[in-house]
């Protein structure tokens, strides 16, 4: 299949069946990137075709056990015997997988992308079993002459820590393919007050109840009523979703009023939340890279966030930092940021420029030049 002479890069993008986060976020980057290459040296097979995975929900979203266990005996079927097979079929020169895991085997070199560690880090989120069979074939997946690409050297410095490997583990960051977005008149916005936003689904990582508490400290503290927006669905599963205990805490402290919760969003209703909106909170405490950040800056939003790596990584100079993870401590700093104006124009305009940094061509770029050291090796 290999046509004249060049290499072929055969891409993994099984997982998109029930990614709808980062590594979703990751790998259509990749397809947009892949999509636009017209260089002479490689030839690019995405398998499953993309056809299949456009309106393919029948494993996303809040699903049945005997789902997800079907979900994980087709993907390790997929990577143990379905992937290998094609790769002798396309004469693959290298097997790209952008969700982790890597066949133990197949016709040419192996990349994984390993987007964090939290398989290690929080193993009470996932179902003991699978876990330990994911951690089982990552382990002989990298035995095995797998590589290990990461999006961030955050990411690098954990997962160094726990996965033994003979051969570097090497850090390119995720890029993404945002332009700065004209900021359209107030008339348009959905909420006649100030707001903070948040967006993203309801993981209990994401560490929304002390956002909730440290909004509840700002609303006593501001002079102006703010509104606070937790865009996102529910966490897929019960041991991840934060949903209740947020729900809680805004009873608890009466903000049935003042926080709103729009659900999932299309990309068009999303673009006038993120309009309109004062700054952008993220108070995570665990990331391995921060996609959410780049948006932001697409908007011209400051930012602030916790003392979390990644997001420090990624944000640079151009976010503010709350001190601790604190409610207290984030809502000092949102107090901050609610009552400059300059430094909200100064944030905006730094985050304009880190966003230059993460461009979906410098992000396969470097990707393109790493395959060719692989395959060269």
């Amino acid at each position: 299949m290999n046509k004249k002479g060049k290499k072929v890069i055969l891409v993994d993008i099984f997982f998109q069946y029930l990614a709808q986060t980062g590594i979703k976020t990751y790998t259509d980057s990749l397809l947009s990137q892949i999509d636009a290459y017209d260089g002479e040296e490689y030839t690019f097979i995405i398998y499953p075709s993309r056809e299949k995975m456009m309106g393919s929900k029948f494993f996303k979203g809040k699903t049945a056990r005997w789902k997800n266990w079907w979900f994980q005996i087709r993907y390790f079927s997929h990577k143990l015997i379905v992937l290998p097979f094609l790769s002798l079929w396309y004469k693959a020169d290298l097997v790209f997988s952008p969700d982790i895991l890597s066949p133990i085997w197949s016709r040419g070199k192996r990349v994984s992308v390993i987007h964090d560690a939290f398989f290690w880090e929080t193993p009470e989120h996932y179902n003991a079993l699978w876990r330990k069979i994911y951690l089982f074939f990552l382990q002989k997946s990298v035995d095995s002459g797998a590589r290990v690409l990461t999006v961030s050297h955050y990411a690098k410095s954990k997962i160094s820590n726990y996965l033994k490997t003979s051969n570097p583990i090497t850090a390119i960051p995720t890029g993404l393919d945002l332009k700065v977005r004209a900021k359209m008149d107030k008339e348009h916005s959905h909420h006649p007050n100030p707001y903070f936003l948040h967006v993203g689904v309801m993981e209990k990582r994401k560490n929304l109840p002390t956002l909730i508490k440290a909004f509840a400290i700002f609303s006593e503290m501001s002079e102006t009523d703010y509104s606070l927006v937790l865009v996102g669905q529910r966490g897929p599963r019960e041991a991840l979703d934060d949903y209740p205990a947020i729900m809680d805490l805004v009873k608890k402290y009466q903000l049935e009023d003042k926080v709103i919760f729009p659900g999932y969003l299309d990309a068009v209703k999303l673009s006038t939340y993120y309009q309109f909106a004062e700054a952008y909170v993220f108070p995570s405490t665990n990331e391995g890279f921060g996609l959410p950040v780049l948006e932001a800056f697409s908007y011209g939003l400051p930012v602030i966030v916790g003392p979390q790596g990644a997001l420090q990584e990624v944000g640079g100079e151009a976010v503010l930092v709350s001190s601790s993870f604190d409610a207290e401590d984030f809502s000092r700093v949102m107090f901050q940021l609610s009552t400059d104006e300059a430094l909200r124009h100064e944030l905006s305009e730094s985050g304009f420029k880190r966003l230059s940094l993460f461009t979906g061509e410098k992000f396969f770029l470097s990707l393109l030049g790493y395959f060719k050291r692989m395959i060269n090796e």
